[in-house]
């Protein structure tokens, strides 16, 4: 069982999830209160959105389109769509408030988060550099709540989405439903390549940007470190520039995988529906479903990228909780994976 989890941690994705789980167990879970319920609330949330805007809507359209094509202005189908568009508007309405709950814990979750490591401080001597502490405290705990937030409200709804709109092409058509499945399938691959990547960049921007609040407020107050902080901020500028040369690369493959997908699908579809295997409502049904099957999925993917982002600064702010201020070291980059 071990070895199998071990094989399984060598896939970048799931060793960064494998670590945000960690943090939010150890951390958040230990010091906000009622976060796990709040998360809950959250996840229920996105269930009933996407049971309505994911699977009842592609049927919804289905309805109206065979009503109309039918000549049936008044046809029980016609009527049933536009009840699924209202309640959808509802659902979505409705559900937006009940997030707040979710939403306010971020909050207490950064402030929790911010005291405890303070409280440590008083007991305990600083091993790590000055500058880094101060940057972790003031910028790390904010940018690891806040990017997890991210992932968790990107990755939950999505996925239901896809399973919901995947779900949907099947009940109009097994044979599309299979390729749908297939082209989503790059969407990870490229995750993969970009976890594997983007971390070291997010390493090296995280320490100059912990530095560069430090020595801008030495240049502020002081007057000096102007060389020091311009020598900083270069840094700073080579390293987000690579996380945002990486960001081009996964959403451009993305983009380019989601419309050839498109095309695929829309053609087979136009072929089934000429064949009379289905009729013009349900070609309606299988554009709209795997177009948001491949959005849902595109963003739910993109959710673990952003998580290979959060998960330098995850590890720097974890340590402190782990092995204590003072015998915190930070992580060697490799010196091939250096951002030049």
């Amino acid at each position: 069982m071990n070895g199998r989890l071990k094989h399984l941690q060598r896939i970048k994705i799931l060793e960064d999830l494998i670590v945000i789980l960690k943090f939010l167990r150890r951390v958040v879970l230990s010091y906000v209160k009622s976060f796990a319920l709040a998360t809950l609330l959250m996840a229920i949330v996105f269930a009933a959105r996407a049971a309505m805007g994911s699977y009842a809507l592609p049927q919804a359209i289905a309805n109206i389109v065979n009503a109309v094509r039918n000549g049936g202005a008044t046809d029980s189908k016609l009527y049933t769509g536009l009840s699924i568009f209202l309640a959808s508007a509802i659902t979505f309405f409705t559900t937006e408030f009940l997030l707040y709950k979710y939403f306010s814990k971020l909050s207490d979750a950064i402030v929790s988060i911010k005291n405890v490591i303070l409280e440590r401080l008083k007991v305990k001597q600083l091993s790590d550099s000055l500058e880094d502490v101060v940057g972790k405290i003031t910028s790390d705990v904010d940018f690891v709540i806040w990017n997890i937030n991210g992932v968790l409200t990107t990755l939950i709804p999505n996925i239901f989405n896809a399973v919901a709109s995947i779900v949907a092409v099947y009940s109009f058509n097994v044979g599309v439903g299979h390729i749908v499945l297939l082209t989503v399938v790059p969407y990870f691959i490229l995750a993969e390549y970009y976890s594997r990547r983007v971390e070291f960049a997010r390493v090296e921007e995280r320490k100059a940007y912990s530095a560069s609040i430090v020595h801008i407020r030495n240049a502020v107050y002081e007057h000096k470190d102007f060389d020091l902080l311009s020598n900083i901020l270069s840094q700073w500028k080579r390293a987000i520039n690579a996380v945002m040369w990486y960001d081009r690369i996964y959403w451009g493959f993305s983009l380019l995988n989601q419309f050839t997908a498109a095309t695929l699908i829309a053609a087979v579809s136009i072929g089934k529906a000429r064949q009379g295997e289905i009729d013009v409502g349900s070609l309606a049904g299988i554009l709209s479903a795997s177009l948001g099957a491949h959005g849902a999925v595109m963003n739910a993917v993109w959710a673990l990228c952003i998580q290979g982002q959060t998960v330098a600064a995850v590890k720097r702010v974890l340590a402190l909780f782990e092995r204590g201020v003072t015998e915190h070291k930070e992580r060697e980059v490799p010196a091939t994976a250096k951002i030049r």
